[in-house]
């Protein structure tokens, strides 16, 4: 049966029980999908609209995204010093690192779950915040919610915009649905010139290539700080396994097995991208024999316990203290078919990386770093352990990498701005429209 408009409407009606279901068969391992069930079915009520400040919604789904949107939320609050902000979200983590930039402006930034795309659930949701400009960080795409926003003559605007491949094809099963809402926004902000071929392939328009935001964005200072004081203090190198994902922690630790002497030379730090992954990858390495300590138990390096092989990050929040603390890293997402966790963070910090094959999520960038030197690339996590021998019996090779690791993250900054002087024109517009219809 063919996917229309219609059919969808009545179909995510119907699909409403089933989200309830998958809720609770998340907080097995996550307790927090059990909260704010009123926010995801508009049960209750959004955070309510100042009648004297106009206000922007900013959607970003998880964590990644939430991140991403920093850089550009500081320079709306700078910019527009009357707005009013509403920052949406689909995943407890994501809503957990809102909740840092909430204590940017605590006054006027306002959080909650952006609810699930019913029609009468997203009809509450615009009736009550009622913003005047909205923007959806870099993928997420709810057919109902833009035939909302433009019912209400609400512009919106899909910005740091990526499309892979995999996405797109995904996309083209269910077009009839999904170019209308493509076609309705009135800005897309992509992040390259191949992502911008691919929206504007699933009926995307006024598209603008304008870099990925994350090139700007700051390391938290106090973890760069700490990752500092930690790394004069340790005798041994360290080897980031960053943002694991489902089974790449079972293929590193087998592939560690046969180069333990790697966990002699240097710490082994492994940081699963979820949270509710911890015990899951804990149980990876300790299964083949390695001893492995929670950073949460860990004060500073000195109660790092000598017979320690694995130190695994089970805490949220820290991504800057282990890019900084890394003196090299091996991207997790991208040794099983998710397609990359962020090599940015870790370029900036300046620690050589090392991707597996599955990139597409990263794709122009990764294949930028790779071309620029600035990252290598790995067919399997055993070919990336040898990489990271290799740096350990040559350090200025891996050190170099790390600077053009560096240079090539400031080259690609500056997105913000060039977002910022198209999202100006249309705030000004969209407050002209409303001022008009009140």
């Amino acid at each position: 049966m063919k996917l229309t408009p219609g059919i969808y409407r009545a179909v995510t009606m119907v699909a409403l029980p089933i989200a309830s279901l998958y809720l609770m068969w998340r907080s097995r391992k996550q307790p927090a999908y059990r909260e704010f069930w009123d926010e995801r079915f508009a049960w209750g009520t959004y955070p309510l609209r100042r009648t004297d400040r106009p206000r922007i919604w900013i959607h970003a789904v998880s964590v990644g995204e939430t991140n991403a949107a920093g850089p550009l939320l500081k320079a709306m609050l700078e910019a527009w010093p009357d707005c009013d902000v509403l920052l949406t979200h689909m995943t407890p983590t994501g809503r957990e690192a809102g909740e840092k930039l909430v204590r940017l402006a605590p006054g006027r930034i306002h959080q909650c779950y952006l609810p699930y795309d019913a029609p009468y659930a997203v009809e509450k949701f615009f009736r009550q915040t009622r913003p005047t400009m909205g923007i959806i960080m870099e993928t997420e795409v709810w057919p109902n919610v833009m035939r909302e926003a433009q019912r209400r003559s609400i512009p919106m605007v899909l910005a740091n915009a990526r499309e892979s491949e995999k996405s797109r094809s995904q996309a083209e099963r269910a077009i009839d649905v999904l170019r209308p809402a493509f076609a309705s926004f009135a800005a897309v902000l992509a992040q390259s010139a191949e992502d911008e071929a691919r929206l504007k392939s699933l009926g995307a328009q006024h598209v603008t290539v304008t870099g990925s935001i994350k090139f700007d964005l700051v390391p938290d200072a106090s973890q760069t700080a700490a990752a500092r004081d930690w790394r004069a203090k340790l005798a041994r190198p360290v080897i980031l396994i960053a943002s694991t994902r489902e089974g790449e922690e079972v293929r590193f630790a087998k592939a560690l097995l046969e180069r333990r002497s790697l966990c002699e030379r240097a710490h082994v730090f492994v940081v699963p991208r979820h949270p509710q992954r911890f015990d899951e990858a804990r149980a990876a390495f300790e299964s083949e024999g390695f001893k492995v300590v929670l950073r949460s138990t860990l004060r500073d390096p000195a109660s790092i316990p000598a017979d320690a092989e694995i130190v695994l990050g089970d805490s949220m929040g820290e991504m800057s203290f282990y890019c900084a603390l890394a003196d090299m890293t091996a991207m997790g997402g991208s040794f099983e078919n998710f397609g990359s966790q962020n090599v940015i963070e870790p370029a900036m910090a300046g620690s050589p990386v090392v991707v597996g094959p599955s990139i597409f999520n990263f794709d122009k960038i990764i294949r930028d770093g790779l071309a620029h030197g600035a990252m290598c690339q790995a067919a399997d996590p055993a070919e990336a352990l040898a990489r990271f021998e290799r740096w350990l019996d040559v350090p200025e090779e891996g050190r170099q990498i790390g600077e053009e690791a560096k240079r090539f993250a400031k080259e690609y900054a500056g997105a913000t701005g060039r977002m910022m002087t198209i999202l100006d024109k249309l705030w000004k517009n969209a407050r002209k429209l409303e001022s008009q219809m009140s």
